[in-house]
């Protein structure tokens, strides 16, 4: 018994004291990658000597498709007689979940609440999208997954950072004991036509004051604030509407100008019900950096599935911008 005891207890201190994430940066795939420098992509801003590439319409998705993981599944069929919350098994929407997708032909998509690259090509075909995501081993976690059109961009580089005290640190588990790992995606692409260049984001923040509050601040440092060399997409859930002091923390909306502005407002404030305002919804399209950015549309897509049940508990967001001198 003492045995026992004795190892629980080293079990729970070296999950205390994140054994699990230095395991795996040691073991893996590493320390998280560097984000670019402000000038590591230099871009002179309109109105100066030089001026911006002008990017063609981006079409961008952001959507959390809720539990998008067969694991998932099969674990509510184990062990809690196929109960899924009330909503359709994920093998029962995803068919409907990927002619969505594909009617709104995005350029860019960030996805979350999916798990592996299995879960994700269900719904986006790998043929026509780069898929980035967290790889260590044969495990992966697609949490906060990215994908863009690989006939119009070239990856130039990409990583994640960990939303935990220390983001270098894979598999993070919150900011308090025995959260969930969320982390930032990123990528660096470039326009193969023009050439233009960006950093495109997609996250998922936890829902628990205690891990999203701590985030929103490093957004803000580690990720907001490259806005002032590079133009920025970003994508994500983040448990945060519009209205929040949270929010207006890690898009820097109280800078002059706003490090990143919500694709809504680009798109010059589109006459919408309360309840598809920004200020009502916490999944969001964002963008900024040195170049002018414009939104040709913005809009929200409430159709349920087929039978009339709810495709998510999320709705998918989406906007088309253009970056320009």
């Amino acid at each position: 018994m003492l045995l026992l005891a004795s190892m629980l207890a080293i079990l729970c201190l070296f999950i205390r004291f994140q054994g699990i994430q230095y395991v795996a940066a040691y073991s893996g795939n590493g320390f998280a990658r560097n984000l670019p420098a402000l000038d590591a992509y230099p871009v002179q801003g309109h109105g100066g000597t030089a001026t911006c590439t002008t990017s063609q319409p981006i079409n961008v998705l952001t959507y959390n498709v809720m539990y998008g993981s067969t694991f998932i599944e099969d674990m509510a069929a184990r062990f809690r007689n196929g109960d899924t919350g009330g909503y359709l098994p994920w093998s029962r929407r995803f068919p409907e979940i990927r002619q969505r997708i594909a009617s709104y032909a995005p350029d860019l998509i960030g996805l979350q609440e999916t798990h592996t690259d299995t879960d994700i090509a269900l719904i986006v075909p790998q043929e026509k999208y780069t898929l980035v995501t967290y790889h260590l081993g044969s495990f992966q976690y697609g949490d906060a997954a990215l994908l863009f059109k690989t006939s119009r961009f070239s990856l130039l580089d990409s990583g994640q950072l960990w939303l935990g005290p220390d983001p270098e640190l894979p598999l993070a588990l919150g900011f308090r004991p025995l959260a969930m790992i969320r982390y930032v995606n990123w990528a660096i692409l470039r326009e193969q036509a023009s050439g233009f260049t960006f950093l495109f984001v997609n996250t998922h923040f936890d829902n628990a004051g205690a891990n999203k509050e701590p985030s929103s601040t490093l957004f803000h440092d580690r990720i907001a604030t490259l806005a002032k060399g590079m133009p920025i997409i970003v994508t994500g859930d983040f448990n945060s509407t519009a209205s929040t002091e949270r929010y207006r923390r890690f898009t820097g909306a109280d800078q002059t100008p706003p490090l990143l502005r919500n694709a809504y407002t680009l798109a010059n404030e589109p006459a919408v019900t309360a309840t598809l305002h920004p200020d009502n919804r916490i999944d969001h399209i964002l963008a900024g950096g040195p170049c002018q950015v414009v939104a040709d549309s913005w809009s929200i897509d409430q159709r349920p599935l087929g039978n009339g049940q709810a495709m998510s508990d999320h709705d998918p967001v989406l906007a088309s911008l253009r970056f320009m001198p």
